[in-house]
């Protein structure tokens, strides 16, 4: 199977994201029940920019400290561990050369993409009240791990996905089929591996879902619904701006979250990812580069959702002309049927007169000397056939497209139609459409 080289690779290999020695020792470390905050600020500590990390993050708006953290073992207790270990990781996900083959996709967007979830994440688990909104902040952060996997380590094989993609429905649907697996299903077996807790392993494995229900709120909740209010980095096709919408508003209302809430949140994001990446140390461009990004995403978004809107609008008339002609073919047909039901039976009341008359000539009551009167009734008994097969094609007019038409042009060949029906009722052949209260000949 195709997704057996990747599993494979997850599961045999320690350095997965080419990470230096310290972050293989403080991940083996932190997974280790028995640590202690010693031990660990010790291994922080042999590694120079990652003291550097822990400490500005320590010290950064985000903990609204009262005093300066000074030491490596001060941040770890403001921090915590899951945190360090998030700081451990974005040392080897943020960085640019793991990505040495060239796709279509800005490097630094990409990174701004995960702080910007992460951040989501937090803001939205807060907003719910969520007792642990920083293991929140962290599934964000490396939602996508699964993503810098393939791009890193088989680019070939990913650069073939986002050569294709646009012909399947989503990129997930692409990776499936290209790959055998999705990059969500791989990030999971990567946070499995790192003996991450088993919410943060379904939080990276399920981002992309929507539930049909919530009845708890978890981590990967956070997760789902700040995705959707990020743009994506690679799938951002115009078609499926109005299903993201529909999914946020599902989402605000299974997760008990307003949805204002969540947009001021959204509006938020921009700013606070300019700040957390420079306190993380992480590239994502100059802030005039990130605007200007923004700023056109924004007017990409604008001219989609105005299309969207014009494209729905036209939609809307063309629905209310159909609808407007059915109701007027409706009521053209119970018209018709009215006005069949009247000449009908004004038909077979002539087609009466002419019988009787007839019975009369053949018992003698009436002398016709002249023999004028055969005629007559002869003409009237033709007469009403006719009315009655007219009747019949009124009756089958529902069933336009089966009908014969002519050659050149829409009309209906409603005349060999009527000649056939009346040679059929003076011959007496039986047609099984033909009401039984018609009288034939």
């Amino acid at each position: 199977m195709k997704e057996l080289k990747y599993v494979e690779k997850i599961k045999s290999e320690d350095s997965l994201l080419s990470m230096p020695q310290s972050l293989s020792q403080i991940l083996t470390m932190i997974n280790n029940d028995e640590f202690s905050m010693e031990d660990l600020a010790r291994v922080i500590m042999h590694d120079p920019g990652l003291t550097g990390k822990v400490l500005k993050m320590a010290n950064s708006a985000f903990y609204r400290q009262q005093a300066q953290i000074a030491t490596v073992n001060q941040a770890l207790m403001m921090l915590g561990v899951m945190q360090v270990k998030c700081l451990a990781l974005s040392t080897s996900v943020f960085h640019a050369n793991l990505f040495e083959h060239e796709f279509d996709i800005d490097v630094k967007e990409m990174f701004g993409h995960f702080i910007s979830v992460a951040l989501g994440c937090r803001k939205l688990a807060e907003a719910a009240e969520f007792e642990n909104a920083e293991e929140a902040f962290v599934s964000g952060l490396l939602h996508d791990i699964g993503l810098v996997f393939f791009m890193h380590h088989y680019p070939e094989d990913y650069a073939r996905v986002l050569e294709n993609y646009q012909s399947y429905p989503s990129l997930m649907e692409a990776e499936k089929d290209i790959l055998g697996i999705d990059h969500a299903e791989i990030g999971q077996i990567m946070a499995e591996k790192w003996n991450f807790p088993s919410s943060l392993c379904r939080a990276i494995g399920q981002h992309h879902r929507v539930p049909d229900s919530v009845d708890t709120l978890e981590i990967v909740h956070f997760v789902q619904l700040s995705r959707l209010i990020n743009k994506p980095i690679i799938d951002n096709r115009p078609r499926n701006i109005e299903h993201r919408l529909g999914s946020i508003d599902r989402m605000c209302h299974m997760m008990k979250i307003e949805r204002k809430k969540v947009d001021d949140i959204s509006f938020s994001l921009l700013t606070e990812t300019l700040v957390a990446a420079k306190f993380m140390g992480i590239d994502i461009g100059e802030p005039a580069e990130v605007l200007t990004r923004a700023n056109k995403e924004l007017f990409n978004s604008y001219l989609t959702i105005e299309n969207l809107f014009r494209e729905r609008q036209d939609l809307t008339q063309r629905i209310l002309v159909e609808e407007r002609r059915a109701a007027m073919l409706e009521t053209k047909n119970i018209a018709i049927a009215t006005l069949s039901h009247y000449i009908n039976n004004a038909a077979m009341a002539i087609s009466g007169r002419g019988q009787l008359i007839t019975m009369l000539i053949d018992n003698g009551t009436v002398i016709d000397k002249n023999k004028r009167l055969e005629p007559v009734v002869h003409v009237i008994e033709k007469s009403v056939n006719k009315i009655l097969a007219v009747l019949h094609e009124l009756r089958d007019l529902s069933n336009l497209d089966e009908m014969e038409k002519y050659t050149q042009s829409q009309a209906i060949n409603i005349d060999d139609r009527v000649k056939e029906r009346l040679r059929k009722m003076e011959n007496g052949i039986s047609d099984p459409t033909d009401d039984p209260a018609v009288i034939k000949k």
